[in-house]
């Protein structure tokens, strides 16, 4: 189950962190990708390393 919540943890980082990337892109290039605005990504890569964050934490302390 640690292993589990460690790969759920960096799944989530590194979706965070893709959305981080394309959120900028976006706003370089004044685009907006899919229809979503702009500051949308960056709320969204925000939530997603904090959930990723989470899982990591919780990996570190779970008993099995």
């Amino acid at each position: 189950m640690k292993k589990l919540f460690k790969v759920f943890a960096w799944i989530s980082i590194a979706c965070g962190l893709f959305a981080y990337l394309v959120g900028w892109i976006a706003l370089v290039t004044k685009s907006v990708f899919w229809g979503i605005p702009n500051e949308f990504w960056f709320y969204d890569a925000i939530t997603t390393v904090m959930l990723g964050v989470f899982f990591l934490i919780y990996s570190v302390h779970s008993k099995k």
